[in-house]
C-alpha cells in the first residue's frame, strides 16, 4: 500500500490568499513529481504568469544548489516552486525567499529560524530546515503579457522528518525544532503571501531584515567559491545587493555566489 501523503488543499491555500490580499492563483497541487521546478519552469512555456505554484509531496528527481540532485520523503516536507515574472533584480530572489520562510514561520508562530548565507533557512540550533534553488529561464517572446526575464522560485521545507528520516547531515525538521507540525495548507499560503510580500516591498527593508535574520554575520565561515577555490575569514556585513563581505585576514573581499561550508558560533 502506499503511504498517505499530507497535501495542502488548493482551495483552502486560494481561501487564506484571497483573505490576505494576494492576487496569486490556487496552487497546483500534485502527490508526486521529478521536479517542482522543472514543472514550473515547463509551465513557463504556456505563459504562467507570476504566482503560479506547483507544490508536491514527494519529488524523485529534486533539484539543488550546484547540480545537486536528491530524492525527497513521501510527505515528509512541503516542495514548492513558484514564477515570478521581471522581477528587476533576479539576484536577489534567493535572499526575498529565504526571507519569506523566516515570516512564514513567524507569521504562524512556528520555529525561530535564521538565514545562513546566502539562502538556507536553519533552525535556532544552527540546523538547516529548508533549502532554496532560484532558476532563471528566458522568458520567450510573444507568450504572455510582457517579454522579459522570468524565474521559479523552488523552496524545500522539512516539515514532519523525524531524527532517523532527514535527508542529510546537519538537517532538521518543523517538527523536530518545534514539536508540532503545522497544517499543510496554512504553511503553503503564508509562504506565498510573504512571498509575493517581499516581491513588492521595498529593497533597502528587505536587506535591513535580511541583515537583522542572517546568522552568517559575524561569523567565521569557509566558503567554497565556483571553479574550486576555498577561503576561510569572518563574514563581516552583506552588501546593497545582498553579498557577502569577508574579511579573509588581509582585506574585506565580496563573495557574489559560493557555499558556506563552515559557520562557527558568533563570538
Amino acid at each position: 500500500m502506499e503511504p498517505t501523503v499530507d497535501l495542502p488543499d488548493p482551495a483552502v491555500v486560494e481561501e487564506i490568499l484571497r483573505a490576505r490580499g494576494c492576487p496569486w492563483p490556487r496552487p497546483h497541487v500534485v502527490t508526486t513529481t521529478g521536479s517542482t521546478n522543472a514543472d514550473a519552469l515547463e509551465s513557463l512555456k504556456s505563459g504562467a504568469d507570476t504566482g503560479l505554484c506547483v507544490v508536491a509531496g514527494e519529488q524523485t528527481a529534486g533539484r539543488g544548489r550546484r547540480g545537486r540532485s536528491w530524492v525527497s520523503d513521501p510527505g515528509a516536507g512541503l516542495w514548492s516552486s513558484t514564477v515570478v515574472r521581471d522581477y528587476p533584480q533576479p539576484a536577489r530572489l534567493p535572499l526575498l525567499a529565504s526571507l519569506a520562510v523566516v515570516d512564514a514561520a513567524r507569521q504562524i508562530g512556528g520555529p525561530v529560524v535564521h538565514v545562513k548565507w546566502p539562502n538556507d533557512v536553519l533552525a535556532d540550533d544552527g540546523r538547516k530546515l529548508a533549502g532554496i534553488l532560484v532558476e532563471a529561464a528566458a522568458r520567450e517572446p510573444g507568450v504572455g503579457s510582457t517579454a522579459g526575464s522570468a524565474a521559479v522560485v523552488g523552496i524545500g521545507i522539512n516539515v514532519d522528518h523525524g531524527e532517523k528520516s532527514l535527508p542529510a547531515p546537519g538537517a532538521t525538521s518543523w517538527r523536530i525544532a518545534h514539536s508540532i507540525v503545522p497544517d499543510r495548507s496554512t504553511l503553503l499560503a503564508e509562504l506565498l503571501v510573504a512571498l509575493n510580500n517581499r516581491l513588492t516591498t521595498e529593497w533597502s527593508q528587505s536587506l535591513a531584515d535580511y541583515r537583522r535574520w542572517c546568522r552568517t554575520l559575524g561569523m567565521g565561515v569557509e566558503i567554497d567559491l565556483p571553479g574550486g577555490n576555498r577561503i576561510e575569514g569572518r563574514a563581516l556585513d552583506v552588501d546593497d545587493e545582498g553579498h557577502l563581505i569577508v574579511d579573509d585576514g588581509e582585506s574585506p573581499r565580496t563573495i557574489v555566489a559560493g557555499d558556506v561550508v563552515h559557520a562557527t558560533i558568533r563570538t
